[in-house]
């Protein structure tokens, strides 16, 4: 994986660190409390790819990309759970369109981390942005979470895909026998980038409940700067007089130098 959303990670204030070929950048309290937090991880490979972080607060962070064809910016978060005041909730989604409306209008956007919510299983009203294969029961937060992906165009990367529910749920109670899928990546509907998205038991990040993983098909590179060489001409130096003569002079001997010309009507009938 080159790219890695993390939720609740409990680290406070904001930094970024390297450690087993990744750079983590993260987002907490400002407090110093160690609760909530964000990360985003990129592999030594993309990381030169990396133009600017933003870290927000301990619900959201962004780090911005260069890829072939434009910018991708890469938002995770960490939703409020249900049982939130209603006041929490909807001041994180407020939040969360703020930093999009940041974000340049060309920008791939993938927005990933624990929703805490469900989609659902029924597509009426959202059919652009939740697939055939959604789960669960709908609730407040499910609300808040398709409202905003269908306001932003942001498709449900899960819900496209059919899975085993060992391959679907991202989140288990053992204490009460549950399991759902309350994280979630979402994804530009402008780039068709998405190939695949699944749970997979053994990723090797952390010992989470969280492990969903989306291939998705876009080539990032480094920024370079272009070296090419360009003769820059100083046309306003013509109208000094003397500088234009000594000009006039210096192309006229150069033309002498390669003789008579030969007539292009004449090589053409040649070769004819």
């Amino acid at each position: 994986m080159d790219i890695v959303g993390l939720s609740e990670t409990r680290r406070p204030g904001i930094g970024e660190t390297s450690s087993g070929g990744y750079t983590y950048y993260w987002s907490g309290m400002s407090n110093g409390h160690r609760v909530r937090g964000v990360a985003i991880g990129i592999s030594s490979k993309l990381q030169p790819s990396v133009v600017e972080v933003t870290p927000v607060d301990e619900r959201i962070m962004r780090v911005r990309m260069k890829h072939t064809l434009s910018f991708m910016s890469l938002v995770a978060v960490y939703a409020s759970t249900e049982v939130c005041e209603t006041e929490e909730k909807e001041m994180f989604y407020t939040k969360l369109n703020s930093v999009l409306d940041q974000c340049p209008p060309r920008d791939t956007l993938i927005v990933l981390g624990d929703f805490n919510a469900t989609t659902g299983t029924v597509r009426d009203g959202y059919a652009l942005c939740v697939g055939p294969h959604g789960s669960g029961t709908r609730d407040i937060n499910s609300s808040h979470l398709l409202n905003f992906a269908r306001s932003r165009r942001l498709i449900i990367a899960g819900s496209w895909y059919q899975r085993p529910e060992l391959h679907r749920w991202t989140w288990y109670s053992n204490a009460r026998g549950v399991a759902k899928e309350i994280d979630h990546i979402l994804v530009s509907t402008r780039w068709m980038i998405l190939q695949n998205c699944r749970v997979y038991r053994n990723a090797e990040f952390f010992a989470a409940d969280h492990r969903l993983v989306a291939t998705l098909k876009l080539h990032v590179k480094s920024r370079r700067i272009s070296r090419c060489n360009h003769t820059v001409f100083h046309l306003e130096k013509l109208k000094d007089l003397t500088c234009a003569h000594e000009y006039a002079v210096a192309v006229s001997n150069r033309f002498d130098v390669l003789g008579a010309l030969e007539d292009p009507v004449e090589l053409w009938d040649m070769a004819m």
